[in-house]
C-alpha cells in the first residue's frame, strides 16, 4: 500500500478510511494533501474489495479548505497560473469523489470550513461529531468559494440560508446543519468514528450495483422534472433486473437466507 505524508489511509472489511492528517494546519488543502487523497480515491475505486470510504480528519478540525499561506505565496511571486491549476486538481478530488459509484461517508470530527465543507458536499452521507461547526468562511478573506459552497451548497440548505452563511462567514452547529437536511445524523464526539465504521460495514453487505444505481438516481433526479425522474428510475431498475444481483436478492429472500452479492 501506497505510503503518505498528509493523509492516513487504511482498510478493514472493505472499508477504506481516509483520515486527513496536517492537525497543525487544521488539515488544511495543500498541493501534496490534494494529490494524495486524489490517489486515495483512485485505489478505492479501482478495487473491487473495497466497498465503502469514510473520509475524517485528525485533531479538532475535519478540514478547514485550501492553504491559503500557500495560495498567497503563488499569488504574491505572480503565478496565477499555479492558483488556478491548484484549484482545478481541488475540483477535480472533488469530482472524483462524488462521481465515484461506492457510497462515501464524510465524518465531520471538528471545524469544517470552506474547502471542508465542500469535501463534505462531495460525500453522499454526512455524519458529524456534536462539537462540530460548519460554514464557508470565504467571504471572510475576500475570497470567493471554487469547490461547491456558491453553487452546489444552496441545492441542500436552501438559496435563503446559504446566501446568509456565503454572506457572513459565519459558522454553524452541527445540530443546525441537521436541520436544514444537509449533516445526516449528529453523534457524541468519542462516537462518531466507531458510528460512521458501523454504517460503512452495513452498506458492504448491500449490492454494490443496486447502490451505484441509487446514487445515480438521486444525483441525476433531483434535476429532473417528475416524468422525466421517473422515466430514469424505470430505465435504471429495467438494467438491474438482468443482473445476477438482483436475482440474488429475490432468491435469498424466498430462502429466507443472507444474500451474497457478488457486484454484477
Amino acid at each position: 500500500m501506497a505510503e503518505y505524508e498528509t493523509i492516513n489511509f487504511d482498510v478493514s472489511d472493505g472499508v477504506a478510511t481516509v483520515r486527513l492528517n496536517r492537525p497543525d494546519a487544521m488539515n488544511s488543502l495543500s498541493t501534496t494533501m490534494v494529490r494524495e487523497l486524489a490517489q486515495a480515491v483512485s485505489t478505492v475505486e479501482q478495487d473491487d474489495a473495497i466497498r465503502a470510504l469514510i473520509v475524517t480528519g485528525t485533531g479538532r478540525a475535519f478540514c478547514c479548505g485550501a492553504d491559503l499561506k500557500g495560495v498567497l505565496s503563488e499569488l504574491l511571486s505572480g503565478d496565477t497560473d499555479g492558483f488556478t491549476g491548484f484549484l482545478g486538481s481541488i475540483q477535480d478530488v472533488f469530482v472524483q469523489i462524488r462521481e465515484m459509484p461506492k457510497p462515501t461517508i464524510a465524518a465531520l470530527n471538528g471545524l469544517t470550513l470552506a474547502g471542508g465543507l465542500e469535501m463534505a458536499i462531495s460525500c453522499d452521507i454526512v455524519l458529524a461529531a456534536r462539537s462540530a461547526r460548519l460554514g464557508d468562511s470565504h467571504s471572510n478573506f475576500g475570497v470567493l468559494p471554487g469547490g461547491g459552497c456558491g453553487t452546489i451548497l444552496p441545492r441542500y440548505i436552501g438559496e435563503k440560508k446559504a446566501n446568509l452563511l456565503l454572506f457572513s462567514g459565519d459558522n454553524w452547529s452541527a445540530e443546525e446543519f441537521e436541520k436544514m437536511g444537509f449533516v445526516s445524523t449528529v453523534h457524541d464526539d468519542d462516537a462518531l468514528l466507531g458510528e460512521a465504521k458501523k454504517l460503512a460495514s452495513r452498506l458492504v453487505q448491500k449490492s454494490p450495483l443496486v447502490l451505484a444505481k441509487m446514487k445515480e438516481m438521486v444525483e441525476q433526479g433531483t434535476q429532473l422534472n417528475t416524468r422525466d425522474a421517473l422515466a430514469l428510475e424505470s430505465r435504471l431498475l429495467a438494467e438491474h433486473a438482468k443482473s445476477a444481483d438482483f436475482l440474488e436478492g429475490l432468491s435469498a429472500f424466498s430462502e429466507k437466507r443472507t444474500p451474497k452479492y457478488t457486484g454484477k
